[in-house]
């Protein structure tokens, strides 16, 4: 039972990776509607911070879907466990929403300051993998909790290459 569940898991983690794979070796071409900024810190920061909105708006998406199934029978009254099996998993993409914002308002900047000019199109890339990702995530949750997993990896793994990059360029 263990490995049926790892193999459906795995259905969504190898297209996920193609998809990051496409998008991160083609965004030059992607995203050439993109006006990189100027080459100067401010200019970057400021880039950065544009293509921040979009995780700010998945988590806009999760607090009113959660504020609206909250409303009514059953999670009225704002138990931390309700009956509306919805509602529960509105809270926990929530919550796993702040937690994938927190660290890309971090990982962002970093990269926006550190990237050569000419690969500035990987932040706006990263945005729209991250958009993507909390989208089919949420949306594989109320599906399924396994059916997650695409939208998990096109969220967390672009994250997890930014530190990686981060840390081998400021540290090596």
């Amino acid at each position: 039972m263990v490995f049926k569940k790892q193999l459906l898991v795995g259905l969504g983690i190898g297209p996920a990776l193609l998809v990051i794979f496409f998008v991160w070796r083609y965004s030059s071409a992607l995203f050439a509607f993109v006006s990189t900024p100027a080459d100067d810190p401010a200019s970057r920061l400021s880039f950065a911070a544009h293509w921040l909105l979009i995780p700010g708006l998945t988590l806009v998406a999760g607090v009113v879907g959660a504020g609206r199934r909250g409303f009514y029978r059953g999670a009225i009254e704002g138990t931390r466990w309700p009956e509306n099996r919805s509602l529960e998993i509105n809270l926990r993409y929530n919550i796993n929403t702040v937690e994938q914002t927190l660290l890309v308002l971090i990982a962002w900047p970093g990269l926006s300051l550190a990237l050569p000019q000419e690969h500035l199109t990987l932040v706006p890339a990263a945005a729209f993998l991250f958009g993507f990702g909390r989208l089919t995530f949420w949306l594989g949750y109320q599906l399924h909790p396994l059916a997650r997993a695409f939208g998990m990896v096109l969220t967390a793994v672009p994250t997890v290459i930014a530190y990686v990059w981060l840390a081998a360029n400021t540290l090596g």
